[in-house]
């Protein structure tokens, strides 16, 4: 059973997936960040067609956008391995992050190479996934916590209105992709809001939706 948690910055996904997996050791929780380097060099080799098309096409990838890519492949294959030793794999910032971010940051599905490459992808992952479980809540909410929180954002500095912004738009990025997914394959899409649930209970209700799967 292969799951992500996707969602916007704040919404609690890191810390549902920490407590699913303290609750039951046999999972494995993977992200698209802290990849092994030879699996990233595999997948630099790969999209060297890719990136030739891009430039041949008048738009070069940028370093950014061709290492998130590199990083989607090769999760792409760390998630099949561990899905062979472990009942449960879990996604912190999977598939739907990743395809979303290169959506919100560089928005090039028109053109031809990428778009290709995206076709792949999306089949790839819709063969993968069996659930996405979107971890939102209210926009007050989330600014406060990406505020609050250790961890950089770009916006965490800026006012309420540029952080419901840039929200919005991953939603958008998220719905697309979502949508791209569930016509490639069976994947499956529910709902978790941890604005009104105490940790406990977000936690309750994602296993509740895990063993719903399984059954």
């Amino acid at each position: 059973m292969i799951v992500e948690l996707a969602g916007p910055a704040g919404a609690g996904k890191s810390t549902l997936v920490q407590r699913v997996i303290a609750r039951d050791a046999r999972g494995a929780a993977l992200s698209i960040w802290g990849l092994p380097r030879l699996g990233l060099l595999r997948s630099a080799i790969a999209l060297i067609p890719t990136a030739i098309q891009a430039a041949l096409g008048g738009r070069p990838l940028r370093l950014a956008e061709l290492a998130q890519m590199m990083r989607l492949d090769t999760l792409r294959r760390a998630v099949a391995r561990a899905a062979r030793h472990h009942p449960v794999v879990l996604l912190d910032e999977g598939a739907v992050f990743g395809l979303s971010w290169l959506e919100v940051f560089f928005g090039r599905n028109g053109d031809p190479g990428f778009a290709a490459w995206r076709r792949r992808s999306i089949a790839g992952w819709a063969e993968l996934l069996d659930l996405v479980v979107l971890v939102d809540a209210a926009d007050p909410a989330l600014a406060e916590r990406i505020r609050t929180r250790d961890k950089p954002h770009p916006v965490k500095h800026h006012p309420d209105a540029v952080i419901y912004g840039f929200t919005a738009t991953f939603r958008v990025a998220f719905d697309h992709v979502l949508t791209d997914l569930r016509g490639a394959g069976d994947v499956r899409v529910c709902g978790l809001a941890t604005d009104r649930d105490h940790p406990d209970g977000g936690t309750a209700n994602l296993l509740a939706a895990l063993g719903s799967l399984s059954s």
